[in-house]
């Protein structure tokens, strides 16, 4: 599969929707210009699901997804990028809140927001908000930060109509490489893990959209006969990642890589869990360095894989 990472995400994300009934389609110029930079193209109206288009009213947006939801609607919202969505916030937290809190008799919809994380340097200075952790801290929200074609058909197949609110971000600087096609070995039941390999020498633990580096770091151990387990982690509340802590506490050396820019990485606290399991396992971690996590920078990952690897064999 030669296919770049947007185009084919896309597919899989439109295939999944126009598969869907019941179901209320809506963004910024969805259906015509530039489909929201190529994320809602193919998205077609049939039945009973309807494709709109609405006006520059984020707050609004995300209202009448729960509205929806708590209607037994399924919403799928596309937002151009990630930075509009603090504009949602107090429904993100407050109404979803209110929801969870209330015990509905009739059967809630889906609501799934398909966003792009861009950053300054690819798209322009009020493009900098990188926080997806932080607002699915505020929120209880898991988010899905897909990587590839596998990982994203699984969790657009599983998730997509699933009762309830998620965000499935894309990465915009992904968008002309190449699809990873990496293989699912297995998945942990919530999909706070994914994992595509095996390896009792070390273990790879990638959070954000590092798997791409995850991949370089296997090869850099595998030319010094190190054979290490690769995992993809997503942000969710009260993470089942046992998988891929009983990975790291066999191994005993764990490697992080961490883009996600953020102070409150969700990478730390897979770290404490690892810790609490084994605190004989060593650990070295490669991540952002800024302060927060709307500080505008390049948004690649740095990594010093011989640097990496010396410190742990």
């Amino acid at each position: 599969m030669s296919e770049k990472y947007l185009e084919g995400l896309n597919k899989i994300i439109s295939n999944q929707v126009n598969q869907m009934d019941n179901t209320f389609v809506y963004g910024e110029n969805i259906n015509r210009g530039s489909f929201m930079s190529g994320l809602s193209k193919n998205v077609a109206e049939s039945g009973s699901r309807v494709v709109k288009n609405v006006g520059n009213c984020e707050y609004t947006h995300i209202g009448i997804g729960f509205g929806l939801m708590m209607s037994g609607v399924n919403a799928v919202l596309f937002v151009k990028q990630l930075d509009f969505m603090m504009l949602g916030i107090d429904h993100f937290v407050s109404t979803y809140g209110s929801i969870r809190a209330t015990n509905y008799q009739s059967k809630l919809g889906s609501f799934s927001i398909v966003t792009a994380m861009y950053d300054q340097g690819y798209q322009g200075p009020q493009s900098s908000f990188r926080g997806i952790g932080e607002m699915c801290s505020m929120s209880a929200i898991p988010a899905f930060l897909l990587n590839g074609y596998s990982d994203t058909a699984l969790v657009v197949k599983d998730e997509m109509e699933r009762p309830g609110v998620r965000f499935l971000v894309l990465s915009q600087k992904k968008a002309n490489e190449k699809l990873n096609t990496l293989a699912i070995e297995r998945i942990a039941p919530d999909k706070s893990v994914i994992q595509y390999s095996y390896g009792s020498d070390a273990t790879i633990a990638c959070f954000g959209f590092s798997l791409s580096s995850g991949e370089v770091l296997q090869s850099h151990l595998s030319d010094r006969k190190i054979v290490a387990s690769l995992f993809s982690v997503n942000i969710v509340d009260h993470p089942q990642w046992g998988i891929a802590i009983a990975e790291a506490t066999n191994s005993k050396k764990l490697f992080v890589l961490d883009d996600t820019f953020s102070p409150t990485s969700s990478s730390f606290r897979f770290i404490v869990d690892v810790l609490e399991r084994d605190p004989n396992v060593r650990f070295v971690i490669e991540r952002k360095r800024e302060q927060v996590s709307t500080a505008v920078s390049n948004e690649d990952l740095e990594v010093g894989f011989g640097r990496l690897i010396e410190k742990l064999f």
